[in-house]
C-alpha cells in the first residue's frame, strides 16, 4: 500500500486547513470531510484486494462464503463507523457520533445473526 501518499495527502490538508481556518473559519469543516473522503477513496482500491483476498482464502479452506462476507460486512461496518463518528467529533457534534457507534453495533448484530443462527443449528445436531 502506498501509505506515504495518504500520509503527504494529509499533512498538506493539515496545512491547508490551519491556514484556511485562521482566514476563513466556515470553510475549514467541508475542507476537512473533503480531505477525509479522498483518503477514504484512495483507500478503496486497497481495501478490493483485502476482501477479494479473503474470499481466496475461504475458497481454498473450503469456508462458507457467507461467514466470510459476514466477517467482511463487520469489519466495514466498525471502519465506516468510526469514519463517521470522528466526522462527527470533528464538527464537534459528539453526541451524533454517539448515536452512529450505536446504530453501527446494531447493524453489527443484525449482520451476525445468520451465521449465529448457523452455530446454533450446528451444536443442536452435535448434540443429537
Amino acid at each position: 500500500m502506498d501509505f506515504y501518499k495518504i500520509a503527504l495527502l494529509a499533512l498538506a490538508s493539515l496545512v491547508g486547513i490551519l491556514v484556511v481556518r485562521q482566514l476563513k473559519p466556515e470553510f475549514a469543516m467541508p475542507l476537512t470531510i473533503g480531505a477525509s473522503v479522498v483518503i477514504l477513496i484512495i483507500l478503496c482500491d486497497q481495501l478490493y484486494e483485502v476482501v477479494y483476498t479473503f474470499y481466496n482464502f475461504a475458497e481454498d479452506a473450503s469456508i462458507d462464503g457467507e461467514a466470510i462476507s459476514c466477517v467482511i460486512k463487520v469489519v466495514g461496518i466498525g471502519y465506516l463507523a468510526e469514519f463517521s463518528n470522528n466526522l462527527c467529533a470533528d464538527a464537534n457534534c459528539k453526541s451524533i457520533g454517539d448515536k452512529v457507534m450505536l446504530a453501527s453495533k446494531i447493524a453489527i448484530l443484525f449482520c451476525a445473526l445468520p451465521v449465529v443462527e448457523k452455530l446454533f443449528g450446528v451444536i443442536k445436531n452435535l448434540a443429537l
